[in-house]
C-alpha cells in the first residue's frame, strides 16, 4: 500500500447494469407510446411496397399467360400439320406400289393391242384392204336400216291393220289410223335416207386412210386414253 491508501477502505467494485431497471426503463409510458407509432409506419409501409409488387407480378403473369396461350396455338397446328404429312408419307408406300402395279397393268395392254393391231391389219389386207373393210361394213349398215324400216316397221303396221280389233272399229276410224300409218312409213322413209348419206359421208372421210389405233380400240370397247395416256 502507498500513503494515499486509506486503511480499511476495500477496492472499488465494477460498474454493473441494473438489468430490472433497463426491463422498468422500457415498460416506461415514454417508451411504450413510441413504439407502436414506429411500429405502425413500418406495417404500413411494408403493405404498400408488397402490394405494387403484387400488381406488377399479376400484370406479368398475365402477359406471359397469353404469350404462353397464343404459342400453344401455333404449336396444336404445327402438330396437326405435322400428323397430316406423316399420314401421307405412311401411305406413299403403298400409292407407289398401286402406280407401278397400274404402269404394268398398262405396258401388258399396250403389247396387247400391238398384237391386235397387227392381226388386224394383216387380216384387212388379206380381204382387200381398209377401204374395202369400211365398203363392207357400210353395206352391212344399210341392209341393217332397211330391215328396221321396211321390214320390221312394215310388218307391224301390217299385223296393227289386220287384227281383229282394228277390223271391228268403223271405216272413218279405220282410215284415220291407216293414214296414220302412211305418215309413220313416210317419215320413216325420210330418217332412212337421212341415216344412209351419214354413212357415205363417214365412207368417204375415211377413204385413203388406215386404221389406227384409236379406232381399234373404239371397235374393240376399249379406253384408248386410259390404255395409251397422252
Amino acid at each position: 500500500m502507498d500513503d494515499t491508501t486509506i486503511v480499511g477502505s476495500s477496492p472499488p467494485r465494477p460498474f454493473k447494469i441494473d438489468q430490472n431497471k433497463i426491463k422498468i426503463f422500457l415498460k416506461s409510458p415514454l417508451s411504450s407510446e413510441r413504439t407502436p407509432q414506429v411500429q405502425v409506419r413500418k406495417s404500413v409501409f411494408k403493405k404498400s411496397t408488397v402490394s405494387n409488387e403484387d400488381r406488377k407480378l399479376v400484370a406479368e403473369n398475365r402477359l406471359l399467360c397469353e404469350e404462353l396461350n397464343k404459342q400453344i396455338g401455333f404449336y396444336k397446328k404445327d402438330n396437326y400439320q405435322l400428323k397430316q404429312a406423316i399420314k401421307i408419307l405412311k401411305y406413299y408406300d403403298e400409292e407407289e406400289k398401286v402406280l407401278l402395279l397400274i404402269e404394268k397393268w398398262r405396258t401388258i395392254c399396250q403389247a396387247g393391242m400391238s398384237f391386235i393391231m397387227n392381226s388386224t391389219l394383216i387380216k384387212i389386207a388379206r380381204t382387200g384392204g381398209y377401204e374395202e373393210l369400211l365398203r363392207k361394213e357400210f353395206e352391212a349398215a344399210k341392209r341393217k336400216l332397211e330391215y328396221q324400216v321396211d321390214d320390221s316397221f312394215q310388218n307391224e303396221m301390217d299385223e296393227l291393220l289386220e287384227s281383229e280389233e282394228f277390223q271391228r272399229l268403223p271405216e272413218e276410224v279405220q282410215q284415220e289410223y291407216k293414214d296414220k300409218a302412211e305418215e309413220k312409213i313416210r317419215e320413216a322413209e325420210v330418217w332412212k335416207e337421212k341415216e344412209f348419206a351419214k354413212l357415205e359421208n363417214a365412207l368417204k372421210d375415211k377413204q385413203s386412210q388406215e386404221m389406227t389405233m384409236k379406232e381399234l380400240s373404239n371397235r374393240l370397247k376399249v379406253e384408248f386414253e386410259l390404255v395409251f395416256p397422252e
